[in-house]
């Protein structure tokens, strides 16, 4: 098995930890783990003790997933997860929103097999270009819509001015709305005409051939 990961923004970030549990692989849930424990720094350096975000990029070999999941799918733990469920009084049937946890969700991820794994690597890989979570409503202001948006034209920029290429400047407020299609380059690769030209900051690459310089 193998597992992408990201470091932490902070010790509360809600993202589950890649680690080792009774001496097994495991994906211990940001609702699972404790403040103190979450808050854990090692003892040589700042960084977090317990810091490989689990961004569920995983990688398991068919002959595991064919031979040994399917014995093991029974044995898998439930996760909690506290949920705010709304529902009807059936006695004057208004819809009731609650405003705090009212029930419990019992919960299985495509990792909880790590602990059965017997050979696994953990890959850490650059937040900016593998993970910009969406988790959120729009307006949010965190892991939303609107952040994955920025996230994904930032990356297209860097993209394009590791090319060659630069990307007009707008006035101050107003964010780009530049797209790399992946069909023309899915890491970067393959936009070397682009090099010296100035592209305009509004638009879609949906082929090198159409590209808009300004």
């Amino acid at each position: 098995c193998g597992a992408l990961v990201v470091p932490k923004k902070a010790w509360n970030e809600p993202v589950g930890v890649i680690c080792l549990r009774n001496e097994r692989y495991s994906v211990v849930e940001y609702s699972e783990i404790s403040e103190e424990t979450a808050k854990q720094k090692r003892a040589d350096t700042e960084q977090l003790a317990y810091n490989a975000g689990n961004i569920c990029n995983h990688y398991y070999s068919l002959d595991f997933l064919r031979s040994r999941v399917p014995d093991i799918e029974a044995r898998l733990e439930h996760h909690i997860a506290k949920k705010k469920i709304k529902h009807v009084d059936l006695d004057s049937g208004d819809v009731t929103v609650p405003t705090k946890p009212n029930g419990i969700k019992l919960e299985r991820f495509v990792f909880d097999v790590f602990p059965y794994v017997e050979r696994m690597a953990i890959l850490e890989v650059d937040r900016r270009d593998q993970f910009s979570p969406l988790k959120n409503a729009p307006g949010s202001g965190a892991d939303c819509p609107e952040t994955s948006r920025s996230d994904l034209i930032a990356q297209c920029i860097r993209f394009a001015e590791a090319a060659g290429a630069t990307v007009e400047k707008l006035p101050e407020g107003r964010e780009p709305s530049f797209e790399i299609s992946a069909l023309v380059s899915y890491a970067g690769e393959g936009l070397e005409s682009l090099s010296g030209l100035t592209l305009a900051a509004d638009q879609l690459i949906n082929s090198l051939d159409d590209v808009v310089a300004v």
